[in-house]
């Protein structure tokens, strides 16, 4: 399914080091996500959605926290008129919003009445701004479940997420870049395609490589281990190729605890290529915002 993806990949996801035009080297090909499709019966998948945006054709995924709640990232939503975004329920997020099947949509899609970002979040001020984003975003749809749906639990307490715990992170993003190198004098509208994240370069325009993401569309697993933890974000290490991408961004990532997994965090953005450091907005910090925030929401 064509869809306007790469906005979202290398602005918001991938803003860590782009707006900043890092050195880069040549990579054919990586399988950015690296991980497994989610069963479709599978306890993880009964807790996540995907969120589409009808107005620029883009995706994002979000986790169920409360009947007729769902926390996201604040990017994926701003901006947006809450009638111009739908929840799709369901492991294949590009095969529901093709179907044509009218009591399929109908079992399988909601509309937003409603959602709130926090006030922390200024897209304005970013690239200026290396942490404390206050990327969340709380989304109220009308409807009840779908049949196997579930809310998820926000963990208790944070104080268990250490450098080097493994967590695991899911969402409908990209599972595979390919890259080649471009010359910058060659392409054309470089400013735009820089924007977009269709070319990165270095800060001197002498390597450059043209990107293409795919794959998404997919609900998909994965593990990585945490690289730090600010009170709050956490940063994961996703050098190995197991992490998020474009798609991926307001999506879950959850700590096991007693055999029970707890979602902590949001995807917010990460490397350029996918291949570094993810950044994750810390919920459980913004638990007392969630809180007195559902209440607000019409």
């Amino acid at each position: 399914m064509n869809r306007y993806l790469l906005v979202l990949a290398t602005i918001v996801l991938a803003s860590c080091g782009l707006s900043n035009r890092p050195q880069i080297s040549a990579k054919e090909s990586a399988a950015i996500m690296g991980g497994t499709d989610v069963a479709e019966s599978s306890t993880l998948a009964s807790g996540i959605v995907g969120i589409y945006d009808l107005e620029n054709n883009a995706i994002c995924t979000g986790s169920l926290i409360a009947e007729g709640y769902v926390l996201t990232a604040a990017h994926c939503v701003w901006g947006i008129k809450p009638s111009k975004i739908r929840l799709i329920f369901g492991v294949d997020m590009d095969g529901l919003l093709n179907a044509r099947e009218q009591d399929i949509v109908q079992t399988y899609t909601r509309s937003v009445s409603d959602y709130r970002v926090h006030s922390s979040y200024d897209p304005d001020t970013q690239e200026d701004n290396e942490f404390d984003w206050g990327d969340i975003a709380l989304i109220k749809f009308r409807g009840t479940l779908p049949e196997g749906y579930k809310p998820v639990q926000l963990l208790p307490d944070d104080s268990i997420l250490k450098r080097g715990l493994t967590v695991t992170v899911a969402g409908y993003g990209v599972s595979e870049v390919e890259t080649e190198p471009v010359d910058a004098r060659k392409v054309k509208n470089l400013d735009e395609a820089l924007e977009y994240g269709e070319v990165i370069c270095d800060d001197d325009l002498r390597n450059c490589l043209k990107v293409e993401m795919s794959g998404d569309g997919l609900l998909r697993q994965t593990k990585a281990p945490i690289a730090a933890v600010q009170e709050t974000e956490v940063r994961l290490d996703e050098s190995k190729g197991h992490g998020t991408c474009a798609g991926d961004s307001g999506g879950p990532a959850y700590v096991e605890q007693n055999g029970k997994m707890y979602l902590f965090g949001v995807t917010s953005r990460g490397s350029a290529l996918c291949d570094n450091t993810g950044v994750y907005t810390n919920a459980v910090y913004y638990k007392d915002w969630i809180t007195q925030t559902m209440p607000k929401l019409r």
